[in-house]
């Protein structure tokens, strides 16, 4: 069973690692695993009374500095919620990057400009559509597909090697459909 109680050693401790975390560009994950293995906690346990106390110190600061915690940088980032314009834009610009052969983390990373806090986020919000949003996504692969722009379907197409198979051998004048069920038969 765990600890719930925090000591204000242990919350110290707990606010010097994540400021040095900070301070040296560390994730503050890291420093909740670092505390969590230190206190016999689980992280999430960790993360979540480190923000709940961060909360705690900016509403009251004395009680920060008179128990020596450095708050500069300890709250979470404020979140930016994307638009719907965002998103579309985000899932049509990586499906058809995709669709070139080029990988989502480039693609990604080129949409963030490098910045890698923003590929992140970038990141975490495409797969979260691919995840929760598939109506979304796949709307988005049909408009593409209407206009003839290349991309990827992550869920699989409904243009399939068998589709492709079946055209192709329609296709064919039956001379060369024989030929080519011999060559199948020859394979198997």
């Amino acid at each position: 069973m765990e600890n719930n109680e925090w000591t204000i050693e242990q919350t110290k401790a707990l606010f010097d690692r994540c400021h040095l975390a900070r301070k040296n560009g560390e994730s503050l994950s890291a420093a909740f695993r670092d505390i969590a293995q230190d206190t016999s906690r689980s992280v999430n346990s960790v993360r979540n009374y480190y923000y709940a106390q961060a909360k705690t110190f900016e509403m009251v600061p004395d009680l920060a500095k008179k128990l020596g915690i450095k708050l500069n940088g300890s709250g979470r980032e404020r979140f930016v919620p994307f638009t719907d314009t965002e998103v579309d834009s985000l899932i049509r610009n990586v499906l058809i990057a995709k669709g070139k052969g080029i990988s989502v983390r480039k693609a990604i990373n080129e949409l963030a400009g490098g910045n890698q806090k923003e590929a992140l986020r970038l990141q975490n919000k495409y797969r979260s559509c691919l995840r929760s949003h598939r109506d979304k996504v796949e709307s988005i692969v049909h408009e593409l597909e209407r206009n003839h722009q290349p991309c990827f379907n992550p869920y699989g197409s409904s243009y399939d090697n068998f589709t492709r198979l079946t055209e192709y051998i329609a296709s064919l004048d039956d001379t060369k459909v024989g030929k080519f069920l011999n060559l199948i038969e020859k394979l198997t």
